[in-house]
């Protein structure tokens, strides 16, 4: 099977920028052309947070409304900029988010490779969280399953990346998951966004992969700073392969076509 993650698509925000104003759905165009495009065709797209920018129910109709053009099933779950009442209103009829309790988590189960959907949102706040009632939750469903192979995804990452400024606003306790995963040896990776960066950890006896945005990116900033500037670099996918022989294999895909390399095109970067 064939998995496409993407996230962080900030629908609503407008960049300034020395080039002009970029509309982020601009940019998200632009990679679902790619995920139209993409040869082998995913059998399911995880969006993993951050869909609006604001949370609004306009910005989520017209971000469905383009998803739905890829004709390729999807799934949602919440970041820190997103409403899951909002949610649960323009997706609830897909037939997998939950319709009732406070948490947007749940399983995929038809496939070889089971998904884990994990909800780290704390309403309000830019860091995430994974109270007592979603551990639970978690390590209930992982030992619903102990001998299937699974990913797990999240949009906080629960470790530090040695990024001082996204660390700042990470997943508070991801001490107390790491316990969780690394007793259930099924887990074969959890995928995160949040970051706007591409990075790849060793973590709790499994891999932590971290996906770059489907619209915008921060720069690799490896030392403590106040605040951080968004950067055009190209945006990207993951895909996750997975194959009884393989295992789980990962590769990111970049949108657009770059024939001269990654820095042809790539517009001025934004100073606000």
């Amino acid at each position: 099977m064939l998995i496409a993650q993407i996230t962080d698509f900030h629908v609503g925000r407008i960049i300034e920028t020395d080039s002009g104003s970029i509309d982020l759905f601009d940019r998200l165009k632009d990679t679902v052309k790619h995920l139209i495009e993409l040869d082998p065709k995913p059998d399911m797209i995880v969006v993993s947070g951050d869909i609006s920018n604001h949370g609004n129910i306009e910005d989520y109709q017209r971000t469905k409304s383009l998803l739905d053009t890829i004709e390729i099933p999807y799934l949602v779950m919440p970041g820190n900029h997103d409403s899951r009442d909002n949610l649960r209103e323009l997706f609830g009829d897909r037939g997998y988010l939950p319709l009732s309790g406070e948490f947007l988590q749940y399983t995929v189960e038809k496939f070889p490779l089971r998904l884990v959907m994990l909800d780290s949102l704390v309403k309000g706040h830019h860091h995430g969280m994974i109270c007592e009632e979603r551990l639970e939750w978690l390590n209930h469903t992982l030992q619903e399953q102990p001998d299937r192979p699974t990913l797990v995804f999240m949009h906080h990452p629960p470790a530090d990346l040695g990024l001082p400024y996204q660390d700042s606003i990470n997943c508070r306790n991801g001490s107390q998951l790491k316990e969780v995963i690394r007793s259930h040896p099924q887990v074969l990776g959890v995928a995160c966004g949040h970051t706007h960066r591409d990075s790849i950890a060793n973590w709790a006896n499994t891999v932590l992969f971290v996906t770059p945005s489907a619209t915008f990116s921060y720069g690799l900033q490896m030392k403590p700073i106040d605040d951080i500037n968004p950067r055009f670099e190209p945006a990207c996918i993951r895909l996750f392969c997975w194959g009884e022989d393989t295992g789980l294999v990962s590769h990111l895909s970049f949108v657009g076509k770059y024939p001269d390399g990654l820095t042809e095109g790539v517009p001025t970067p934004a100073s606000n």
